[in-house]
């Protein structure tokens, strides 16, 4: 039997979301790994767009509290640039800028403007928003401390 469909709100919207790491594992006791957390969800927030009201690291999971609003209008290239550059580092953000001003000087502006969209409908949503911070977090751990395998437990709820 296929899981439901996650409930999502097409207006501004506030979320309660958890996660827990994979067989309940105490991944989290040290002050660096909740910090690391911390600012991964902050990244992942700033990259989508969702803005963080609550959020507690406890040893074996997490909560947030988020509010996802819907913009007016599409996020501009320049927000684009900017929200990679939180997620990904500057150095991110000015290669992306290049590749960009490349396929616009080239004459490939509906190439550029798929490559833009595909970021702009990560953008304001919730499953997008949470998916990204566990994968951003899920390499930091990984890289820290040698780790294999699922550092996550199933869908978030």
């Amino acid at each position: 039997m296929a899981r439901p469909l996650r409930i999502k709100k097409n207006s501004d919207a506030h979320y309660h979301l958890m996660s827990r790491t994979n067989n309940k594992r105490f991944l989290f006791r040290d002050g660096v790994m909740k910090t690391e957390l911390v600012s991964a969800l902050h990244r992942a927030a700033e990259f989508c767009g969702v803005y963080v009201k609550a959020y507690t690291a406890m040893d074996n999971h997490f909560h947030v509290v988020v509010k996802v609003t819907k913009p007016e209008k599409p996020v501009s290239t320049a927000e684009l640039l900017r929200r990679v550059g939180v997620l990904k580092g500057e150095r991110a953000m000015h290669s992306l800028k290049e590749h960009w001003d490349v396929l616009l000087s080239s004459g490939f502006e509906a190439t550029l403007e798929s490559e833009q969209e595909r970021l702009r409908v990560r953008m304001h949503d919730i499953s997008e928003f949470i998916k990204l911070f566990k994968e951003v977090f899920d390499r930091i751990y990984k890289r820290e401390h040698d780790y294999c395998g699922s550092i996550w437990s199933g869908r978030f709820a």
